[in-house]
């Protein structure tokens, strides 16, 4: 009688640290691949391909989806920063320039967000940037939307307002980019109101 039939083998394909989504720091952990084979008699002969990979933490024990191998928490609060400054700078040009009430709102809270200030020439070459590539606030938001969660969505709304308002009295293209900017974020025009209300109170504790 010939037994035959097929089963998963794991080999290691790379040892390493990695951030660990369940201890929350960096662990050494594993790269496994999971491969079916042919068998004939319990005993692997083919190879049949491969059905996938996952990570494995050598602390917890867990078992992770192959992409948090490469997952940097560093490089995506980088990241996540830059497109807070862009949202910024984007806000700015809604009245089509950044002057220097704008300039300076936005030097202001990148410094509160980051902990770090942004030099002038990067400031420079991310409105040239930004004037390049004609993308409206709203839709360079609708962009990364998705990936925010509530606090991350006023957050960007705080930031575009801040900035829009730096000079004062806000202009009709300011108030309607910040309308479409609402709406792309999922918030209601009464949600709206009641975050511009919280922004202001802010404003005017900061400067009492």
């Amino acid at each position: 009688m010939i037994i035959f039939g097929t089963r998963g083998i794991t080999s290691t394909v790379e040892s390493n640290q990695f951030n660990c989504p369940q201890c929350r720091t960096k662990r050494d952990g594993s790269l496994k691949n999971v491969s079916t084979f042919f068998t004939l008699y319990f005993i692997p002969l083919i190879p049949m391909g491969s059905r996938g990979k996952y990570v494995e933490c050598h602390s917890c024990g867990g078992n992770f989806a192959e992409e948090v191998w490469q997952y940097d928490p560093d490089q995506e609060h980088a990241e996540t920063m830059q497109k807070m400054l862009r949202v910024m700078i984007m806000a700015a040009l809604a009245d089509e320039e950044v002057d220097r009430f704008e300039r300076a709102e936005i030097k202001k809270q990148y410094m509160e967000l980051t902990g770090l200030p942004v030099a002038d020439s990067t400031l420079d070459q991310e409105i040239k940037m930004a004037v390049e590539s004609q993308v409206t606030l709203s839709r360079f938001v609708g962009g990364m939307v998705d990936g925010l969660s509530g606090h991350g969505r006023a957050l960007v709304l705080k930031l575009a307002y801040h900035v829009m308002s730096a000079a004062g009295e806000m202009t009709p293209s300011q108030d309607r980019a910040l309308d479409q900017l609402a709406d792309t974020l999922g918030i209601q025009k009464v949600q709206l109101m009641e975050l511009i209300k919280h922004f202001q109170e802010s404003q005017h504790e900061e400067l009492a």
